[in-house]
């Protein structure tokens, strides 16, 4: 047995309150441990990944201008690489719901369960979300295909379409600061 060991533990849940009870479960199993093996544990606290706020004005505007900057079309050899490696994608991968070119609607109060710090600070700060389509239609995430095709012209294209999309809302905010929301009213 060596002489020292040491263990990260990433704590994560939509609710802050089963994060900060998940971890004081840990915290006793960790104890229990060092009884167990007659040693000694210390722990420590060093960040926490709440599940995302969301701020439904942010999201409203931020969709506003995400219709307007609207979706994209596949050149041709677009299409025939997203086919190609659509043919690549695991038989489990996610379903995907259509194309460069589908926004879907705007729904109210849903959180985004991705890891992230972003969930955090939403949390203390107004945060607003939204995706873009980067990947092939059913890519799952953390895969080879999800990587490749970020960094292809279909990503990119994703890419500049969120750019736009927060640059417009920004900006919508910077012209209209006495109104909150900006130009939520509008929504």
């Amino acid at each position: 047995m060596p002489a020292t060991a040491e263990a990260l533990y990433y704590v994560r849940h939509p609710k802050p309150e089963v994060v900060r009870e998940i971890w004081k479960r840990l915290e006793k199993a960790a104890a229990g441990a060092a009884m167990a093996s007659e040693t000694s544990v210390s722990t420590e606290l060093i960040s926490g990944a709440y599940g995302t706020l969301p701020n439904m004005t942010l999201g409203r505007i931020a969709d506003m201008y995400l219709r307007e900057v609207g979706g994209f079309s596949y050149t041709p050899d677009e299409a025939s690489y997203a086919a190609r490696l659509s043919e690549t994608l695991p038989s489990g991968g996610r379903v995907g719901k259509g194309g460069p070119v589908l926004i879907e609607p705007f729904v109210e109060g849903v959180k985004i369960s991705d890891s992230s710090d972003l969930g955090d600070v939403s949390w203390v700060s107004p945060t607003v979300q939204i995706g873009t389509a980067i990947w092939v239609a059913g890519t799952p995430p953390h895969s080879w295909q999800a990587v490749t095709a970020s960094g292809s012209s279909i990503g990119m294209k994703g890419a500049i379409m969120a750019a736009k999309t927060l640059a417009l809302t920004a900006a919508d905010l910077f012209r209209n600061p006495a109104k909150p929301g900006g130009s939520a009213g509008r929504v």
